[in-house]
């Protein structure tokens, strides 16, 4: 009995460190820059500044501008296709199609679970965001099709 105890408090001392609030905790780095001039000046904070065009870096991933649509990701009760938008180097429009064919309940659970992941997305300008409890068939197909559209982003 006192090993199951200790080890349910290692197990939530892990989870604590691993989360902020209920959220996995993230580093974020700017950097503008035109990587066709070849020139650039860096300054004290980290920012690298070149003549005109944004990028982002997010962790060790730069988001380039465009519109890209990610595979479309079939789960049990149907598929999502994700297409994001990217303008100054940030996340700043996502769209999901989710089609769940005959099933009343899953296209119920879809019409919730598509905004809020879309917010969701937005507020961490990235893919790593968590699934939703009730939804993780949806939640876990939005995300595989956001990462590849994401992967389509990077330069």
């Amino acid at each position: 009995m006192a090993a199951v105890v200790a080890s349910a408090g290692v197990l939530g001392a892990g989870w604590a460190v691993g989360t902020a609030n209920g959220a996995t905790a993230a580093n974020t780095t700017t950097t503008t820059g035109n990587t066709n001039t070849g020139t650039s000046t860096a300054t004290s904070n980290g920012t690298t500044t070149n003549n005109s065009n944004t990028t982002t870096t997010s962790g060790s991933t730069t988001y380039k501008d465009g519109t890209y649509t990610g595979t479309t990701v079939q789960h049990r009760f149907g598929s999502v296709t994700v297409t994001v938008t990217i303008s100054g180097g940030k996340i700043t429009n996502v769209t999901a199609q989710a089609l769940d064919p005959g099933d009343g309940r899953s296209r119920s659970i879809d019409s919730q679970a598509v905004p809020i992941m879309k917010q969701e997305v937005l507020a961490a300008d990235s893919a790593n965001v968590q699934t939703l409890s009730g939804a993780t068939y949806t939640t876990t197909a939005y995300i595989t099709s956001l990462q590849s559209a994401l992967a389509k982003a990077t330069g």
